[in-house]
């Protein structure tokens, strides 16, 4: 059976992580195909957002703890596996197609490393997401350390990180780490609504807009960066069809050119 569910609905790819009978626990197949479906994702100009869900009772529940304790895993290949997770996690990032993360259930671990690696999250008030690395004597991945502080602050990730404490989907809409909250029976509806709206944008300038937020640059380098992203999106296609349809009041058709 596959790890990765994919389906496309418009200029959407929806990615379901699929291993419900261990409430998708991660594995290095799971990583893998994750990471081949993203970068398909990414270089097909017809998908212009990515929705990721998890099948059944959980988004991810982290790493499969019992596949762990009887592995016979050699040193090169727990170091592959943790490549294969940080690799996952920077591809959402990075990748120039924006990427909404659909959660129920639980989101734990490597779980919620994945999930708050999107651009946007969208969680039922109930979905119960947490870091128990430091409490079981392991550690986090996927950039977590510098990701979470920018998005809810430094003190509010010391006390997630280091007391593990879950939190529901409520807490974090309240502290502006989920874009917003849905039912649990329309969720998967809500993160497509918020798909088509992304689709909706012109691809050029999202993807500059993705990369220029994820560098997190200095105002200095920002104040020299910003000018030469106008420049260069002057002069597309997608350019000239925004100002039209503006100048014209009518909803513009992009073309990602």
């Amino acid at each position: 059976m596959p790890t990765v569910l994919m389906s496309r609905s418009g200029y959407t790819a929806n990615l379901v992580l699929y291993r419900p009978e261990r409430l998708n626990a991660v594995s290095e197949e799971m990583y893998r195909t994750l990471i081949d479906e993203l970068v398909a994702a990414d270089a097909d100009p017809d998908i212009r957002c990515v929705v990721l869900s998890g099948a059944g009772r959980a988004f991810c529940v982290g790493a499969d703890l019992k596949a762990h304790r009887s592995s016979t895993r050699t040193p090169t290949e727990q170091a592959q596996y943790v490549d294969l997770g940080q690799r996952a996690c920077a591809q959402i990032q990075t990748m120039r197609t924006p990427v909404v993360a659909a959660v129920s259930g639980y989101a734990l671990g490597a779980g919620a490393e994945i999930a708050i690696s999107a651009d946007f999250l969208v969680m039922t008030e109930d979905a119960q997401m947490g870091f128990p690395e430091v409490s079981i004597g392991t550690f986090v991945g996927g950039g977590v350390t510098s990701r979470l502080p920018r998005l809810v602050g430094l003190r509010r990730a010391t006390d997630l990180l280091i007391l593990g404490d879950r939190f529901t989907g409520r807490q974090a809409l309240e502290w502006g780490l989920a874009h917003s909250t849905a039912p649990e029976q329309s969720l998967l509806e809500s993160a497509g609504a918020l798909a088509e709206t992304l689709a909706a944008k012109a691809p050029l300038a999202l993807a500059k807009m993705k990369a220029a937020l994820y560098r997190d640059d200095s105002i200095e380098v920002a104040l020299s960066t910003e000018p030469r992203e106008l420049l260069e999106l002057m002069g597309t296609r997608d350019w000239a069809e925004g100002v039209a349809a503006f100048a014209e009041r009518r909803s513009p058709s992009f073309e990602g050119k």
